[in-house]
């Protein structure tokens, strides 16, 4: 594989980086969710910790993809 301009490698890990930022907050929300008070339904606790579940393996996938640039580009 071709190597990168070292800014254009920063740019692309700057910018799987606030991917994966967004991926943590919006399991961060989804866990504010299922915890809160104001949510009694046992199946709506459930889907938004499957949610932030989800959330987790898209960050760990996000982080991959970041070691893959850093270690190949």
């Amino acid at each position: 594989m071709a190597r990168i301009s070292n800014q254009n490698k920063k740019e692309l890990i700057n910018e799987f980086e606030m991917m994966k930022d967004f991926e943590l907050t919006a399991k961060n929300l989804y866990i504010k969710i299922a915890g809160s008070p104001d949510v009694t339904q046992q199946q709506i606790k459930d889907t938004f910790t499957k949610m932030a579940d989800d959330e987790q393996r898209h960050a760990d996938i996000v982080q991959k993809i970041i070691n893959i640039i850093n270690n190949t580009l």
